[in-house]
């Protein structure tokens, strides 16, 4: 049947020809839609951003614009992949309007109420900085998460300078406010993308994540804890806390996750790793200050009883840690500082693959303590601190490689290097 304009207002004609209210004649399964033939460019690109925005669900469709349930249910679903969930890594985007019309169920009516909705009430405009594009929610959820994020967080994903400079100068209301700052650059500005999807999840206060995974139920709160784990938990850290190591290595290696369906869906996980993983996140232990040292701890004090530090004097190693200390990134002041370095004493940073250098390259030990402070630490630093000049000891160089632990803390090794 042709999609015509209604021509009559008797309701025999309405019955016998299809025609909706607006005047316009529905028939969902002949493509192309006429009324996508009439479409402006500006109005089938807000369209697009319309279904495309993850924020736009089948209740947003069916409810409130208006559209065929069937309609809505099936744009949404094609939208959203074989997860059902957005925004997440299999969402397929409509790119063209053809697209969206090829869609069951979607014909002129649907077209005619999207068109005057998306008008109305578009979508959040995307962005272009330094040559890398984010789409409208891309941008609205970066610049949520710039202006919410701890330093700590925004370290954890972007270098760290660049880190400290945006949590300086925020708030932002763009993107683009970002560009001009100091260490960000189009890298940046692509991790900072990268980190869109969680933090769409943080801007809606963790709510979209709840659900049943693997039998076991999460309220979104907990979900949104117990992703975070899944996402930043070291093997050490999961196994510490009743996760197996099959799935713990799993779980690391399928990272980034940005709904616990994905995780549940990693090879080997199941309802005693999901109940292992929520019992995790209600624990408090996850994210409090003092609790990674711990963890950390547990991965290297295993091999210190036969790990040296070689120099003209070989010497043991033993753990340091500063809980609290790890809101900033360690320099060779602060680290003098906090372990009480005497007046007149001196510090230096070095390059830390040194410190590695100077473990015994034959111990297996020195492999699994290089491991864990790659997979638990960040801004890592190598500090040397010197006694006063003319103390009787100045050979006797503390040496420090300490780095910062998520939960805000620093921790590391000590050991007394001898040079004469």
């Amino acid at each position: 049947m042709n999609k015509l304009s209604c021509l009559s207002s008797s309701l025999l004609v309405l019955a016998a020809t299809g025609c909706l209210a607006g005047g316009v004649v529905d028939d969902p399964d002949t493509s192309p839609s006429e009324y996508v033939t009439a479409l402006s460019s500006t109005s089938a690109q807000q369209i697009l951003e319309l279904v495309n925005y993850p924020g736009t669900d089948v209740y947003t469709l069916d409810v409130v614009v208006g559209l065929d349930s069937r309609a809505a249910t099936n744009i949404i679903a094609a939208r959203n992949g074989a997860d059902g969930v957005a925004p997440s890594a299999d969402d397929v985007a409509f790119t063209t309007i053809e697209q969206l019309d090829a869609v069951p169920q979607v014909g002129d009516a649907t077209f005619a109420k999207l068109e005057a909705y998306a008008a109305a009430h578009p979508a959040p405009a995307g962005e272009v900085v330094e040559q890398v594009e984010f789409t409208g929610w891309e941008s609205e959820s970066v610049v949520w998460g710039v202006n919410h994020a701890t330093l700590a967080e925004l370290d954890a994903t972007i270098e760290a300078r660049a880190a400290s400079l945006l949590a300086a100068r925020r708030p932002f209301s763009t993107v683009a406010q970002m560009g001009p700052v100091p260490y960000v650059g189009a890298a940046t500005l692509r991790q900072l993308r990268d980190g869109a999807p969680r933090w769409w999840i943080g801007m809606h206060g963790g709510t979209l994540l709840g659900g049943t995974f693997d039998g076991v139920t999460f309220d979104g709160a907990t979900a949104g804890v117990a992703l975070q784990i899944a996402n930043e938990a070291s093997v050490a850290q999961l196994t510490d806390n009743g996760v197996t190591s099959a799935p713990a290595s799993a779980i690391v290696d399928g990272r980034p996750f940005t709904t616990l369906a994905q995780v549940a869906d990693v090879r080997g996980v199941g309802t005693s790793t999901m109940n292992a993983l929520k019992a995790y996140a209600t624990s408090g232990a996850w994210g409090t200050p003092g609790s990674t040292i711990a963890s950390f701890t547990a991965a290297v004090a295993p091999h210190l009883d036969t790990l040296l530090f070689m120099s003209e004097s070989d010497r043991p190693l033993d753990v340091v840690s500063f809980p609290g200390a790890g809101d900033t990134a360690p320099t060779a002041a602060s680290v003098a500082a906090l372990v009480n370095a005497a007046p007149g004493s001196t510090s230096v940073q070095r390059g830390v693959e040194n410190f590695y250098n100077n473990l015994e390259a034959d111990d297996a030990g020195a492999a699994a303590v290089r491991a864990a402070f790659e997979a638990q630490l960040t801004d890592v630093v190598y500090v040397a601190v010197y006694k006063p000049a003319g103390s009787i000891d100045r050979a006797l160089v503390d040496v420090y490689l300490v780095g910062r632990t998520r939960s805000g803390d620093l921790v590391g090794l000590h050991a007394i290097a001898v040079e004469t």
